[in-house]
C-alpha cells in the first residue's frame, strides 16, 4: 500500500484522496455530540445573579438610583445618611439612601492630603475647617456644605458658590437657627438635650420634618465616626428651608460629632 497524495482542484482547493473524512471514526473537534453543548465553557455567562451579594453577606445589596428612577435627593420624603466606619476626624464621608435603600447621593471632602488626615486622626481635630461636596447618584455636584474652623455653624451653597443659607447654633447645643442667604430666619432645629433628636419647625412653628441621629452602640460611637442619621419630612417646605433640612444631618455631624471631641461627644453619648 503506497502513500496517498492530495490532488488540488481549482474550484475546490485541496481535496485528499484516500479514506473519506465523512466516515472517519474521529468527528471534528467542535462537532455536536449527543448530550453535549456546542458552547464552550468560557463562552457561557457565568456572572453571579442578582441575589449573589445577599447570599454571601446575608444582607440585601444597596441599589443605586438608575436613570429615570423616581427617587431623588430633593424629592424623597425619607432619607438615611450613613458614614463608613473609620477613625474619628480623618476625612468626612457620607452616603445618602432613600427609604427603599436606593443610593441617591454621596458626600465627601475633596483634596484632603494623607498628612492632613493623619494629623486630624492623631489630634482628634474635629474643629478643623471642612468643605463637603454632595453629588447625586449620577455623580453630578448638587450642594456644598462648609464648616469654618472652630465655628458652630455650617453654610450650604450651590456648587458654583451661590448661597442657599446657613445652620447656626443658637446658644445651646440642641438649638439651631436656619437662615436664608439674606440672614433671615426660615425655621429652626429644636433638639433634645442629647442633641440626637431634632424637630424642624418653620417660622409659623409647624413641625415640618424630623432629623434623628441613630444610636449604634458605645464602641462604635466612641471609637469611629460611623454615624447614622434619618430625615423624615411631614410636609414639603419651600426652598431654602427644604434644602437646609436635607443638609442638616451632615451640617450637624460636622459641628457636633465629626471629631468625637470632648465635651461635645460625651454630652450626646446617651441614646
Amino acid at each position: 500500500m503506497g502513500f496517498w497524495r492530495p490532488t488540488r482542484h481549482a474550484s475546490e482547493g485541496t481535496v485528499p484522496h484516500g479514506p473519506s473524512l465523512r466516515h472517519s471514526r474521529f468527528p471534528p473537534r467542535h462537532a455536536n455530540l449527543p448530550g453535549r453543548s456546542h458552547v464552550r465553557k468560557d463562552d457561557q455567562d457565568i456572572r453571579p445573579g442578582p441575589g449573589a451579594a445577599q447570599a454571601r453577606t446575608g444582607r440585601p445589596r444597596r441599589r443605586t438610583a438608575l436613570r429615570g428612577h423616581v427617587s431623588d435627593l430633593f424629592s424623597s420624603p425619607v432619607l438615611r445618611i450613613e458614614q463608613p466606619r473609620r477613625v474619628p476626624s480623618a476625612k468626612s464621608q457620607y452616603k445618602v439612601f432613600d427609604a427603599g435603600g436606593v443610593l441617591v447621593a454621596k458626600a465627601e471632602e475633596r483634596a484632603v492630603s494623607l498628612r492632613r488626615q493623619a494629623w486630624r486622626a492623631v489630634m482628634l481635630d474635629g474643629d478643623d475647617r471642612r468643605t463637603v461636596q454632595v453629588e447625586d447618584a449620577r455623580g453630578t455636584p448638587v450642594l456644598v456644605i462648609e464648616r469654618p474652623k472652630r465655628t458652630r455653624a455650617s453654610w450650604i451653597s450651590t456648587p458654583d458658590g451661590a448661597l442657599h443659607g446657613s445652620i447656626r447654633q443658637d446658644g445651646y447645643q440642641w438649638r439651631y437657627q436656619l437662615l436664608n442667604a439674606a440672614e433671615h430666619s426660615v425655621g429652626r432645629l429644636e433638639g433634645n438635650k442629647t442633641a440626637r433628636k431634632f424637630k424642624v419647625l418653620d417660622t409659623a412653628g409647624t413641625h415640618v420634618a424630623q432629623v434623628d441621629k441613630k444610636w449604634k452602640g458605645a464602641a462604635t460611637e466612641l471609637l469611629t465616626t460611623a454615624d447614622r442619621y434619618a430625615v423624615t419630612f411631614f410636609h414639603t417646605p419651600p426652598d431654602p428651608l427644604r434644602i437646609l433640612v436635607i443638609a442638616a444631618p451632615i451640617a450637624l455631624d460636622l459641628i457636633l460629632y465629626e471629631g468625637k471631641d470632648i465635651p461635645n461627644f460625651l454630652d450626646g453619648l446617651t441614646p
